[in-house]
């Protein structure tokens, strides 16, 4: 009987011994409540500057020595006003907006930059430059490196080369939305339909 009762104490102190080693993995298992979590590297961060800097140099090829150029902003969705420092990134630039500066500098060699489109791989940005009476127009991507931003590809824009989409037709139209058809004899009242019902009360075979 002594060797059974070792036997059970034995067995109580194992399975509290699994519990309080059970115990403590969760514990460790829990995070810190005080403790600082680094934060995640970010892809890139969006400057609209970085990348309009990027795209003057190696699109237009623009320098202190390049003349005087003006710069246009258009937003599309709302005003945008980056507020570049165009002369830290080495651009003799003038910067106009509304129909004052652009009558004040008309005639001078002019760029338009649309707000930059940003995605996983770069940025795309629609871009013109507009030279006495002509104007060649590019939509242009740019990649970030280890060094910045440089420019990978311009070429036509789809917005201005392609055709627009053409207008619905009334014959796209689904049934549900058509008028309805007159009645070809719209005089005559359709029949209604009689259909005699069995007195409950008669009995099967009688009149």
């Amino acid at each position: 009987m002594d060797g059974w009762r070792v036997q059970d104490k034995l067995g109580v102190v194992m399975k509290r011994l699994i519990l309080a080693a059970g115990v403590l993995a969760l514990a460790g298992c829990e995070s810190d409540p005080n403790a600082t979590v680094p934060p995640k590297e970010a892809l890139f961060v969006t400057n609209d500057c970085d990348v309009l800097a990027a795209l003057s140099r190696d699109q237009y090829k623009l320098s202190p020595n390049s003349g005087a150029t003006t710069f246009r902003l258009i937003g599309e969705d709302g005003p945008w006003t980056p507020g570049c420092d165009w002369k830290g990134y080495g651009l003799s630039v003038t910067e106009v907006s509304g129909p004052e500066g652009e009558a004040a500098t008309a005639g001078a060699t002019r760029v338009a930059f649309h707000r930059p489109r940003y995605d996983t791989l770069g940025a795309s940005v629609r871009t013109s430059l507009t030279a006495g009476d002509k104007t060649t127009s590019a939509l242009c991507r740019l990649e970030r490196g280890a060094n910045g931003w440089s420019l990978d590809a311009c070429g036509p824009d789809p917005k201005l080369t392609q055709p627009r989409a053409a207008a619905p037709s009334p014959a796209d139209q689904t049934p549900d939305s058509r008028l309805p058809v007159a009645p070809a004899n719209p005089d005559a009242t359709p029949r209604d339909a009689i259909i005699p019902g069995a007195d409950p009360g008669a009995r099967p075979g009688g009149n």
